[in-house]
């Protein structure tokens, strides 16, 4: 297959047009994947061209990390490896954490765990709500400690990640206020045909800046796929509106994922698209994605 390849905003790093999602790998979508099963999952998307690898912190206190520094270390080279901070472990829960000591005690841990000296994008990661009060009464601590860590070679770029779109206004605030500080080089966040709130805020000012876009859940956490499985809980309201995109806007015979995949990178700010990965079938249907979002027609 034809990987394409994009840049990251400003930044001078080129990454496939998807890449992986790894917070399943760790346990959080309901069972632990074996180091067997993710060097398979990382040795297939190298196959297909794929160099783009998302992790984070809180992922089971750096589990994934593990995973993937376990899976790549033959390899480092080959990946642009981000990663997240801003929790520390307590229990069976993540706290926010954005203290100089708790920043670097963060990075170490990450770097160790990924088996690597250095990482590609480090993200701040806005993920509850509790995150953003404390994040932005620490701005300038964390501004400082990017800065000084992209000195010493550990950081190369600095990234924000947002969480999902429930909050997004108070999210878009918040990276209006955290973009005036620090020169970020890339913004992740959800987004997918089902939830476009980026587009209010978020992503113009990404144009703006001249940031990357990373989108994460580009299939509306499955409800944009064939393959989704309603469980006894799932949002009726959601299921009726994926019918209706399938419906009405995607080509007959066009695999509904490989269409959605497609949609989001429509726009030439978005760097990546980084689906789950729990089967290589996904890597598959992905990849596919990519080589058919040229020949689409995106209303």
């Amino acid at each position: 297959m034809d990987m394409k390849y994009r840049m990251v905003g400003k930044t001078g790093i080129s990454v496939s047009a998807a890449g992986i999602e790894t917070h399943q790998w760790s346990g959080m979508g309901g069972r632990y994947f074996s180091l067997g099963e993710v060097h398979s999952f990382v040795g297939h998307a190298a196959e297909l061209g794929m160099n783009f690898i998302d992790t984070g912190e809180c992922y089971r206190n750096h589990g994934a990390e593990r995973l993937i520094g376990e899976a790549i270390r033959a390899r480092r080279e080959n990946w642009i490896i981000a990663t997240k901070f801003g929790h520390e472990n307590a229990g069976d829960k993540n706290v926010s954490c954005y203290s100089r000591e708790s920043l670097e005690k963060q990075l170490h841990t990450s770097l160790q765990a990924l088996g690597t000296a250095y990482v590609d994008l480090y993200q701040v990661h806005i993920n509850t709500p509790e995150d953003g009060p404390h994040f932005l009464r620490s701005i300038d601590a964390v501004a400082a400690f990017l800065e000084d860590e992209k000195k010493n070679g550990r950081i190369r770029h600095a990234g924000i990640c947002l969480g999902d779109n429930e909050l997004f206004d108070e999210r878009g605030e918040l990276f209006e206020a955290a973009a005036e500080k620090i020169p970020f080089g890339a913004v992740q966040v959800a987004y997918n045909r089902l939830d476009r709130a980026a587009e209010s805020r978020v992503i113009p000012l990404a144009k703006r800046l001249g940031l990357g876009i990373i989108v994460r859940a580009p299939l509306a956490k499955g409800y944009l796929s064939s393959r989704f499985r309603p469980e006894k809980d799932f949002d009726v309201a959601r299921m009726k509106m994926a019918e209706k995109v399938k419906s009405d806007e995607v080509p007959t015979g066009m695999d509904l994922a490989e269409w959605a995949i497609g949609w989001c990178l429509r726009d030439g700010a978005v760097a990546t698209v980084i689906p789950g990965c729990s089967a290589i079938g996904q890597l598959d249907s992905t990849a596919a994605a990519i080589e058919r979002a040229g020949e689409t027609n995106y209303a």
